[in-house]
């Protein structure tokens, strides 16, 4: 476990930023489903900051996180307990929520997040506007490495004015988590209901006949992964793998097992393509793999195409394979993806294209 820590000085007086950059592996306590306890509603620059976070992590390559109330709750204690009792840390000095000395993980296991996965923290005092703190988390490159790890999935928001604060004023705690967990949702949706805040019943109609899987057409289709109809995923958390962004992400937890496969028919001179990224915290580490493999309907591994490990970990590349030996055949296409328990490798694909001749 490593933690970093560093406090600087903003864009004006009493403003500051921290940030604990967190890699925390430790055993899941519980399965269960959890539930938060405190109002899940967002106020408008909260939500602007969601927007902001997530226009930056496309620009660079890196899938966009969606809203945890339970991290939510997390983050808000903590920056309630910072305004009551007067002090700006990762570790809490005084609470009306948590033991004294609890860290991150501690509060956000405390709220139900507890899971085997990566978590960390940015903090900021004195700012009032999404886009004040974005800037000042940019311009600090721990806060900036926080904001585009790859390892996260989620995030909590919290922004608090406490008017009898001389100092700071506002208080900014955003928790970061590697595991969707069930309180998990975008901006516009209800975690419970698992649809859009507010929408009647004919726009839910609308919705519901938007949303019909694609159909296979005897190659693969939706080469950017717009819908996820015409892939069979499977993971070991329980996440989405094929993001709202058009690619898939694969891996990046403990002992983790992914699985996105498609049926394919495969033509004479039939060539592969497909976009691949791979992040690790250990380009040493080549346990957690990626295989790119043909099955058939049940499973059954046909053929390895291609393997990948953290030792091939690098930016964007685009490989290609020649499908030619399984041509006038119908067959599954599989990326899968194993993890064990040590450092941990994400896995991006996207714009997966059969190509003839």
């Amino acid at each position: 476990m490593r933690m970093q820590g560093r406090l600087n000085r903003g864009l004006a007086r009493y403003r500051w930023v921290m940030v604990a950059l967190v890699a925390l592996l430790v055993p899941v306590l519980t399965a269960g489903e959890r539930s938060a306890s405190a109002d899940s509603s967002y106020d408008s620059e909260e939500l602007q900051f969601l927007q902001l976070i997530n226009d930056y992590r496309q620009q660079n390559g890196v899938g966009p996180l969606i809203l945890s109330d339970t991290l939510t709750v997390s983050s808000e204690h903590h920056s309630q307990d910072e305004a009551k009792y007067g002090f700006f840390a990762h570790n809490t000095e005084a609470s009306s929520y948590y033991p004294r000395g609890s860290q991150p993980w501690d509060r956000m296991a405390a709220e139900g997040y507890d899971y085997n996965t990566y978590r960390g923290e940015n903090l900021a005092v004195g700012y009032e506007t999404a886009e004040e703190v974005f800037e000042a988390w940019r311009e600090s490159p721990p806060h900036n490495e926080a904001m585009l790890d790859g390892h996260y999935r989620v995030i909590g928001v919290a922004r608090l004015y406490v008017p009898g604060s001389e100092r700071h004023h506002w208080y900014w705690t955003t928790d970061f988590g590697g595991y969707v967990d069930p309180t998990s949702h975008a901006p516009d949706v209800n975690p419970r209901a698992g649809e859009p805040q507010g929408a009647n019943d004919s726009q839910k109609a609308t919705e519901s006949h938007e949303k019909k899987p694609a159909r296979d057409r005897g190659g693969i289709e939706n080469g950017s992964m717009d819908h996820k109809g015409v892939w069979r995923q499977k993971a070991k958390d329980g996440a989405d793998l094929i993001l709202e962004d058009g690619y898939a992400r694969l891996g990046g937890y403990d002992d983790g097992i992914d699985d996105l496969s498609q049926k394919i028919r495969v033509h004479k001179n039939s060539t592969l393509a497909y976009g691949l990224k791979i992040r690790t915290a250990d380009h040493r580490q080549p346990e957690d793999r990626l295989v790119v493999r043909v099955t058939n309907k049940e499973g059954k591994q046909l053929a390895v195409l291609r393997r990948y490990t953290g030792e091939n970990a690098g930016g964007w590349r685009r490989p290609k394979v020649d499908l030619s030996r399984f041509a006038c055949r119908t067959v599954y296409l599989s990326f899968h993806v194993k993890t064990d328990g040590a450092k941990l490798t994400t896995f991006y694909v996207q714009n997966v294209v059969l190509k003839k001749g």
